[in-house]
């Protein structure tokens, strides 16, 4: 059923409508009104209207539903639909005898139709025609001719004459058909692309059915090595996330044993001159650790790692690799730690089982490898780029920024329970030595100051650039009397040491001023107050001193 038909039949809902409603006012008035039957004995005269009403309504409602669905309807359901339509109303207006009533809606049609423009309207005229006809002829035949049939005869001959002209008259939907045609051609326009797409897969099956042989043997191999990968890729997720070098190397290790199911599994590291391979990591007890791998007996595996060797030994002689002498290895797996930067030095799994590791072993082990060489490059350059960034390039100590930022994790660790103690101190007559001696030999002297003062401190304290020729010694848990005792051993070596440069030989003193957290100050910025005070003390009493603050001191200020 074509688009235009469509438009029509909607149109003709429309009107059905209008004409339902026509003849229940028409039967309504002239029931109730004209005639007056409302009596239990004039219920046969309701019977046919009544059967007309409810059989066209629910007629029209099946149409509304079917043309409102997107199904198809073939020509021969739509002639079945029509054939129906026209007997059901021959049948009410022969019956009835309702020709006045069908001239009056038949008028108010044309209107209606001129102004919508609906197209050939021939179906709904001609059953009026046959009605007509019929009845005329009946009449003539009955000898019942009256001004009803001369009536009736007028009728027909308006719609023989109103089918005859329906040609002339524009009756399109235009808006309809327009959206229906818009429709259908979108779907054709889909199926068009469906079947060049169904096409294009026909040949596409055709071409695989020639590779499948090739693809069951990769897929048997991929379905192998699925988890192998799964476990590869989880593996590295957690490997670039872990910036801790020692977790990092414990994990990896943990992973080895658990994924390849071998005994023993060792990482071994380059110290920083690349001259000797020490243990990382290992699951080896330290009694064997210390006796497996001394230097002498790794020469082997030092040469693999510089040289970027990855391999397997499946039958190992215990000669050939002194470091497996006293265990109960057989096959050994290795696997080189390198970047295109650097060598960091291998990773080593052993076996009790002769012939146990395999290509995919290997392979597996040298990307869990690459992995762990890009992560120790990482926090390689993590460390320089933080030394960098907490260093001062002259000297050697800590900045500014790092000395704050040790203060506060310090204090905060402490939270009062134990005590942390500063030294504020920086060169006598600085600017005096510059203006005699020049800034180069001026940056000489600040060089060996700090270099004294590390030698003196202990392990885990620090020594920090304060700003010009100032400088702050931070003491762990020590006393501001404790700190002084280390400060006078400080300053005294200062004191005897003679800085030379070319042909310039002097001596410089410090002063030195100590505060200590909690009992001086509870943050950091007081701390350094105090002990910027009692150093100031200490130069106001003559210099080359080392003065403990005191509260005293900032009344006598």
């Amino acid at each position: 059923m074509n688009a235009k038909k469509m438009a029509i039949e909607r149109e003709y809902i429309k009107i059905s409508w209008f004409l339902i409603g026509a003849i229940v006012v028409y039967l309504v008035f002239d029931k109730l009104v004209i005639t007056n039957e409302t009596g239990f004995s004039s219920f046969s005269d309701w019977l046919v209207p009544l059967i007309f009403l409810f059989v066209s309504v629910g007629y029209n409602l099946f149409k509304v539903w079917l043309f409102k669905s997107d199904t198809e309807l073939s020509e021969e359901i739509y002639k079945y639909l029509k054939f129906f339509e026209v007997i059901n109303l021959v049948f009410f207006f022969g019956y009835e005898k309702l020709f006045d009533l069908m001239f009056v809606v038949s008028l108010i049609f044309l209107f209606y139709l001129q102004k919508v423009k609906i197209g050939s309207i021939k179906q709904v005229i001609a059953f009026l025609i046959v009605s007509y006809i019929f009845f005329i002829f009946r009449d003539f035949l009955l000898k019942n001719i009256s001004i009803e049939v001369l009536k009736n005869l007028f009728y027909t001959l308006f719609y023989i004459f109103w089918i005859y002209n329906v040609e002339k008259i524009e009756v399109i939907d235009k808006a309809s058909i327009s959206e229906l045609e818009t429709r259908t051609q979108k779907m054709e326009e889909q199926l068009k692309d469906l079947m060049e797409s169904n096409k294009a897969k026909d040949i596409k099956i055709k071409e695989l059915e020639k590779e499948i042989s090739n693809l069951k043997e990769i897929n048997k191999r991929l379905n192998v090595s699925l988890g192998e990968f799964f476990n590869l890729q989880e593996i590295s997720k957690i490997i670039t996330q872990i910036l801790d070098t020692n977790e990092l190397l414990k994990f990896v290790n943990d992973v080895l044993i658990g994924v390849t199911g071998v005994d023993k599994s060792s990482i071994l590291l380059f110290n920083r001159d690349k001259t000797e391979l020490y243990v990382a990591y290992s699951n080896l007890p330290e009694s064997d650790q210390k006796e497996s791998f001394k230097q002498e007996n790794i020469e082997w595996l030092k040469n693999v790692a510089l040289n970027c060797e990855n391999g397997y030994r499946n039958r190992i002689n215990p000669k050939e690799c002194p470091f497996l002498t006293g265990r109960a290895t057989k096959s050994i797996m290795y696997a080189s730690l390198a970047t295109k930067n650097d060598k960091y030095g291998i990773i080593l799994l052993e076996h009790v089982l002769e012939n146990i590791f395999t290509e995919d072993n290997l392979r597996f082990l040298t990307s869990i490898a690459a992995q762990v060489s890009i992560a120790l490059e990482n926090s390689s350059l993590y460390q320089q780029m933080r030394s960098m960034a907490m260093v001062d390039g002259l000297t050697g100590a800590y900045n500014r920024i790092y000395l704050y930022e040790v203060l506060e994790t310090e204090i905060e660790s402490s939270r009062g329970r134990y005590p942390i103690s500063i030294a504020l101190f920086d060169v006598d007559n600085f600017k005096k030595l510059n203006d005699t001696y020049g800034h180069l030999f001026g940056d000489k002297v600040l060089q060996t100051i700090v270099k004294v003062a590390k030698e003196k401190i202990r392990k885990g304290d620090i020594v920090a650039r304060y700003g010009g020729e100032e400088f702050v010694i931070v003491f762990n848990h020590l006393e501001s009397s404790e700190a002084y005792k280390v400060v006078e051993r400080i300053r005294r070596t200062i004191e005897n040491e003679t800085i030379e440069d070319n042909l310039i030989q002097t001596k410089v003193t410090v002063s030195f001023g100590i505060a200590s957290y909690p009992a001086h100050a509870d943050n950091v910025k007081d701390l350094i107050k105090c002990a910027d005070i009692a150093m100031y003390h200490a130069k106001s009493s003559g210099k080359n001193c080392t003065v403990i603050y005191d509260q005293e001191m900032e009344m006598k200020g």
